[in-house]
């Protein structure tokens, strides 16, 4: 079931660790015991369109997932990346989707001032398309690129990045 996020209140949907896990593995990652204790009833699974700014949120990774191909499917929108606020692509999930794919150019193409809620929480990165990710924290310098699947971002940003860029 679809929820609308306004603003920047934060918006907390229900899901179970099983869910969890078979969004996972629906998603082709291997889910861990580990990882499915630690899912939470406020986990929030979100898709934001970076051209449009609409930001919907969603029960499961899996639904969120399925309304950022629809949104390819009938806008020409492609997913550009999602990030995990947990490592091992666990806890709430952003899947952002971007106008076009990636142009290698030198440049990044697609920013993303996070909301609040994101700000400092990014701990795994997934690229998708032809996008590379970057994340920069609040003093500027910046991390990446991650050019495919990272399920841990490591020390240096963890937990530490404001702005998502796609190039």
């Amino acid at each position: 079931m679809a929820r609308a996020k306004t603003g920047t209140g934060r918006l907390r949907t229900r899901t179970a660790a099983v869910a969890l896990a078979s969004c996972a593995m629906a998603a082709g990652l291997t889910a861990t015991t580990a990882q499915a204790a630690q899912a939470s009833e406020t986990d929030e699974h979100c898709v934001l369109d970076v051209s449009t700014r609409d930001h919907t949120c969603y029960e499961t990774l899996a639904e969120a997932r399925q309304q950022g191909r629809r949104i390819a499917d009938t806008t020409g929108e492609l997913i550009g990346a999602t990030v995990f606020e947990d490592v091992e692509y666990g806890g709430s999930s952003l899947t952002i989707t971007v106008p076009e794919p990636c142009p290698k150019n030198d440049e990044v193409d697609f920013w993303l001032d996070l909301d609040d809620y994101w700000q400092n929480r990014i701990s795994s990165v997934q690229a998708w398309s032809t996008c590379w990710v970057w994340l920069y924290p609040d003093s500027g310098d910046r991390a990446g690129p991650y050019k495919e699947n990272h399920p841990d971002v490591g020390g240096y940003i963890n937990d530490r990045t404001v702005t998502v860029g796609l190039s």
